[in-house]
């Protein structure tokens, strides 16, 4: 087990899904690195905050779909 802060794909990058498009967006207020799921729809892969509860609300759960282009 790992406890870093450094994102999985950076320590093990032939197991990332590196083709789709990641995108650091603005959804709500919130910073959120965004990237296009398999079924073309941009979905939340991160959540960027320093506050806690951020972290609870479901709008930011990763895999979330948004509706927004990109």
């Amino acid at each position: 087990m790992l406890y870093t802060t450094v994102p999985w794909w950076v320590i093990f990058p032939a197991g990332c899904d590196n083709e789709r498009e990641r995108v650091l967006m603005t959804v709500d207020g919130r910073q959120c690195l965004v990237r296009r799921g398999v079924d073309g729809r941009p979905r939340i892969e991160r959540l960027l905050s320093t506050d806690p509860m951020d972290f609870l609300d479901a709008r930011f759960f990763p895999e979330t779909p948004l509706d927004l282009q990109f």
